[in-house]
């Protein structure tokens, strides 16, 4: 998957979260959305030209 990808996975997750009363059900797709957006990020980091191999 690509960072683009993850991204649109946690807007609908944040979309869907955004519909629901506190809950549980909630709880889980705030969570997802925010691992989603850390994967997203990751993404970026490992697929960056500026990253450089340990000295």
């Amino acid at each position: 998957m690509k960072a683009a990808d993850y991204a649109r996975m946690a807007e609908e997750c944040s979309r869907q979260a955004d519909a629901l009363p506190p809950s549980p059900e909630l709880d889980v797709l705030i969570e997802k959305a925010r691992q989603y957006r850390s994967y997203a990020k990751m993404d970026n980091w490992l697929a960056s030209k500026g990253l450089q191999p340990p000295a």
